[in-house]
This record gives C-alpha cells, sequence and structure tokens, in this order.
C-alpha cells in the first residue's frame, strides 16, 4: 500500500495551469492574482473584506498590531492550542489570560470566560482545536455584552458553516470581529504558505493591507506614515489560492466522507471517544481528534499507525506545560488541556486518502483493542 501521511495538499492540473499563468505574466511577487485571490475569498465567505498574508501566524500579528494594543492589555485564550498565535501574543508583550477547555469539546470553555474579564481585557481570541467548534454564538453574546473585541482563528476548521454562514463570518455591526486562517500546505485551502484575514470593517481593513506594505503612503516618493512591514503574499502563491477556491465543493464533499468513515468503523470501539461536535454546524475538518482513555494504549497506537511513514499526530500541549510561556504548572485552568494532552491523537483528514487507507488507519485502531 502507498504511504499514508498525516497532511497532503490537494493540487492538480489547475493550481498549475494558474500557476504557470501567473510565471507567464511575470508578476511572480505582487500582482493581479492577489486582488483576486481576496475578491473570491470574500465572495466564497460571505464578508466584505478579505486581506492576504504571507502566512498565518502573521495573519494574527497583523490583526493586533492593526488594534493598537499596548502592553499589558490582556487577551483571554484557551489553555489548549497550537502554539504560534499564543507566541504573537507573547512577543507583543499582551498579557495572555487562558481559560480552561472543556474535555468533550476540547474548545475553550465559554462558561468560564467572563469570570476572566478585567478592565483590562480587551480582546477574546477562540481557536477552533483540530476542526471542532467553539461555542461560537456564546462567545460572541459574551463580546458585544462586554464591549470586546472578538478574533476568532478559523485555521483549523475552515469552510465549517453554522447553517447557511460560514464560521468566521459575523454580519453583526454591534460586534468588532475579525477572523483569519493559515493557508498552510497541510490546510484545507492552500497556497502553500500563506495566510487570509476576513473582515467587515473597511476601516480595519484598509489599515491592516498598509501595514502589510511597510506602513506606506506614497510609494513613489518613499514615504511613510505608520509602523508596518513586509507580509505580502506572492503572486504565484495566489495564483494556486485561486485555483483551491475553484474546487471547494470537491474539497468538501470528500472532508464529509473521511469524517463519516472514521464515524462508522470506529463508533463501536468504547475504548476510544470521539470530540463532540455542536448541532446544526457542517464541519469541514483539518484533523480527526479521539481520545483514547489509556495513555499507554495511545502510544503505542501512534508508534504502530506511525511506523512507515507519519500517519497520525498526538495532541497539541497545555500551555503551561511549556516553561517558556511563564504559566503555573499547578494552575487550575490547565486541568482539562493536560488531561486531554495525554489522551487526544489526531487522524489525517486529507482528501487523498483512500478508502483503502482510512481502512488500514481504522482496522490498526480498533484491532489493537481485542
Amino acid at each position: 500500500m502507498k504511504k499514508i501521511n498525516f497532511a497532503e495538499p490537494f493540487t492538480g492540473k489547475l493550481e498549475k495551469k494558474y500557476l504557470n499563468d501567473a510565471l507567464d505574466s511575470r508578476w511572480i511577487s505582487k500582482g493581479p492574482y492577489v486582488e483576486k485571490f481576496e475578491n473570491n475569498f470574500s465572495k466564497v465567505m460571505g464578508c466584505k473584506f478579505s486581506v492576504s498574508v504571507n502566512n498565518g501566524t502573521n495573519a494574527l500579528l497583523l490583526i493586533l498590531l492593526s488594534l493598537d494594543l499596548k502592553k499589558n492589555d490582556e487577551i483571554i485564550v484557551p489553555s489548549l492550542c497550537y502554539i504560534s498565535p499564543i507566541h504573537m501574543l507573547k512577543m507583543l508583550k499582551i498579557k495572555i489570560v487562558p481559560v480552561a477547555v472543556d474535555i468533550n469539546t476540547f474548545q475553550i470553555d465559554h462558561h468560564k470566560i467572563e469570570k476572566k474579564i478585567t478592565k483590562n481585557t480587551k480582546a477574546i481570541l477562540t481557536i477552533h482545536n483540530f476542526g471542532g467548534i467553539s461555542n461560537i454564538r456564546k462567545i460572541e453574546n459574551i463580546a458585544k455584552k462586554n464591549n470586546l473585541i472578538l478574533i476568532e482563528d478559523i485555521s483549523e476548521t475552515l469552510l465549517s458553516k453554522d447553517k447557511k454562514k460560514y464560521v468566521g463570518v459575523s454580519n453583526d455591526l454591534k460586534l468588532t470581529k475579525l477572523s483569519f486562517s493559515s493557508l498552510h500546505a497541510t490546510k484545507t485551502i492552500t497556497t502553500g504558505e500563506g495566510g487570509i484575514i476576513f473582515l467587515n470593517n473597511r476601516i480595519l481593513s484598509d489599515k491592516i493591507k498598509n501595514i502589510r506594505d511597510h506602513g506606506i503612503k506614497d510609494p513613489k516618493k518613499y514615504l511613510y506614515h505608520r509602523l508596518g512591514g513586509n507580509f505580502r503574499i506572492s503572486n504565484l502563491l495566489a495564483a494556486i489560492g485561486c485555483a483551491q477556491l475553484k474546487r471547494i465543493n470537491e474539497i468538501k464533499k470528500r472532508k464529509k466522507f473521511i469524517i463519516n468513515y472514521y464515524i462508522n468503523n470506529l463508533t463501536n470501539n468504547r475504548n476510544i471517544k470521539f470530540q463532540k461536535d455542536p448541532k446544526n454546524f457542517t464541519l469541514v475538518k483539518w484533523g480527526f481528534p479521539i481520545i483514547v482513555k489509556n495513555l499507554k494504549i495511545r502510544n503505542s497506537l501512534i508508534n504502530q499507525l506511525n511506523k512507515n511513514s507519519t500517519i497520525c499526530r498526538p495532541s497539541f500541549l497545555s500551555l503551561n506545560y511549556m516553561q517558556h510561556l511563564g504559566f503555573k504548572k499547578n494552575d487550575k485552568e490547565f486541568k482539562s488541556a493536560r488531561y486531554l494532552q495525554d489522551r487526544i491523537l489526531i487522524l489525517p483528514m486529507h482528501i487523498n486518502l483512500s478508502s483503502q487507507n482510512l481502512s488500514y488507519i481504522c482496522n490498526i485502531i480498533n484491532n489493537n483493542f481485542k
């Protein structure tokens, strides 16, 4: 059987066609595909503005810079998540306020957010872990009630829907909301390296674009009016993104098949639990996480599955597990995160997976408990 990888980009003839067109145009840095990619993504998501950047990490960095946050301003985050957003907060000397995660959903526990809000709290950063969804409706209400900005990391749940509306988009004029996604090669939509910001606020959109381009005022005179940097995506990568957007229905359909395959073939295994997903949402997952109740068996499964290739991955680590972040080891906010980090096993969700691949993965998991 062909080697199975945890993640693979879904690319083909259309991506090559658009990429070659960008190469032939001689626009390989800035170019028309960038604006086309942003406009097309806005239409797909149903938002007013999309701002493309060179990676997902810098997407959040640009959002934070555009909000003019000051040292020791506070942002609420989940205690378990991918490290990239946390590093950006730390680098800007923003105070990170962790909130416990729910052991069933693996998401920030919305019941515990308001207790963490102080006069210094400026925003809630919700990060949808592993392809599941935070209780975003409740979190939006909390943000509105307390006059907070909501920043939403949809990298692992890009193209998921709340009924007919894509996750990450809000038309509520009383809520300042910005969402972003990585477009890395492991993600549902990829440009190889890249990121995208979604928002409905023109002033913030223009400001983010300006910071993205060195804070320039007049390029002909090398005149600048604010601090900025080069966070632009290239025309070549945007061309790949334009091709990816043409294949969204194909991607979503295949992702749905893979999710159902795992559920149908692992649901009778009493030694594992699935991530609890919300009702009325159509999920497009980055990975398929399961809870293996026994730590030794989980580690044994990882070794077996990854014997000949990297098929699966363990969980992200609790934020207080990493000493450089400076959190207390015994902080109760990390209890559920530490529990999950020792039990979660993430199965692949890329759409190059065949039924034979999926059968192989499920058989190893089920046979391990016999």
